[in-house]
């Protein structure tokens, strides 16, 4: 009888929060929703207002795919400056985002050294914001290769990450390392919600050209101001998996690395 009472309360914190996330999940497609009606509404009065928040979630929402036949190769790295010889094939290329205002986002790209076709799929964002993912995450934290000190040659990293997962590296928002923009106003409208949005779109762009990974368990990770970039990109997949009522991009699970004086690995874990 004691024991019955002692779970009680773990038994309605549980109930609790199981109900605060299905509020959440609803009350956050009404929002999206709202904001994309109330931008079109001031867009029409001609208010003066800034719409920037807006148009964001109409980027994500109106997706478009770009062809994306035979990138795959031209994209393919035979081998990097320096490099000593693997056993894993690496990419590295653009992903238009926005054909209209001629924004791309540049990826670098190591297939899991053993077992790719069953290993997942996993995405680091570098934070900053404006640290580009391919100079240090990939460089010099979790990549298969590191410099070494006369900067002109690489030797294989044994702790990268491509031991256990296919990893990519995106350089995100434009302005940050190779990925860029030829619409100059681009580089001072950078914010969560448009690199959210960015974000997805390489995502649903970049599957069409690596078409093997579409079924994959997919994982976000980044560290610093990626605490930003994780969840909100997180939160924009599940919400067009859902608007859609089909897996678009086959999300499992987001982390982030908290960089502040000690380096703390936090995991969430996805519940759909």
């Amino acid at each position: 009888m004691t024991v019955k009472m002692q779970n009680k309360p773990c038994l309605l914190l549980f109930l609790v929060l199981i109900l605060s996330c299905f509020i959440a999940q609803i009350l956050g497609n009404k929002q999206s929703q709202a904001l994309a009606q109330l931008f079109k509404s001031k867009l029409k009065e001609g208010s003066g207002i800034d719409t920037s928040q807006f148009e964001a979630i109409l980027h994500a929402n109106g997706t478009k795919i770009h062809p994306q036949e035979g990138l795959k190769e031209k994209d393919r790295i035979d081998i990097l400056p320096g490099q000593p010889h693997v056993n894993f094939s690496q990419y590295g290329g653009y992903v238009t985002v926005d054909k209209e205002a001629g924004r791309a986002f540049f990826y670098y790209f190591a297939e899991a050294e053993k077992a790719k076709d069953s290993s997942p799929l996993l995405l680091w964002l570098n934070g900053g914001p404006g640290c580009s993912s391919l100079a240090y995450g990939a460089m010099l934290e979790l990549g298969p290769f590191r410099i070494h000190s006369d900067g002109k040659t690489l030797y294989q990293n044994k702790f990268s990450w491509n031991y256990a997962a296919n990893v990519l590296f995106l350089e995100s928002p434009a302005g940050v390392g190779f990925s860029y923009s030829n619409k100059t106003s681009d580089y001072d409208a950078n914010g969560d919600r448009r690199t959210a949005a960015d974000n997805y779109v390489f995502l649903v762009n970049w599957l069409e050209r690596f078409p093997e990974h579409k079924d994959r368990e997919f994982y976000i990770s980044g560290e610093s101001y990626a605490g930003h970039y994780v969840p909100q990109l997180a939160h924009t997949i599940l919400y067009h998996n859902k608007r859609a009522n089909k897996t678009i991009i086959n999300l499992k699970g987001i982390m982030v690395i908290l960089s502040l004086s000690l380096s703390l690995s936090l995991s969430l874990s996805i519940v759909k």
